[in-house]
């Protein structure tokens, strides 16, 4: 298991907590089911949110925003960038995305994924 993807059960175990359920994207989520090293930078999590995406406003785009920043700041992290929602620690950045966003932008709807 590498660190991001240890990072991001963590951050996964403390948004279920708050009835929050992530989806791991990015090269991160594509390591996990290619079992290939895709040299993930970052951790990009997907949460519900406004189904309009980038056109929705940066304040109501993620729909727990208000949850979310106050929970990633208790593990250390800080807000730096919040049109991309972007949290950054140390060298380790994570930014949050709506998941409804997903079937436009890669034609798989959210129902056929398995959890």
């Amino acid at each position: 298991m590498t660190d991001k993807f240890a990072e991001f059960l963590k951050i996964a175990s403390q948004l279920n907590k708050m009835g929050i359920i992530p989806l791991l994207m990015g090269s991160l989520g594509l390591e996990q089911v290619t079992c290939q090293d895709w040299q993930a930078r970052d951790i990009d999590i997907h949460v519900h949110g406004d189904e309009r995406g980038w056109e929705a406003p940066d304040e109501e785009r993620i729909y727990d925003m208000d949850k979310i920043e106050p929970m990633m700041e208790c593990l250390g992290y800080r807000l730096v960038d919040l049109h991309e929602h972007e949290f950054q620690k140390e060298d380790l950045s994570i930014e949050f995305g709506v998941m409804e966003t997903l079937e436009a932008f890669s034609g798989v709807p959210l129902e056929k994924l398995s959890r």
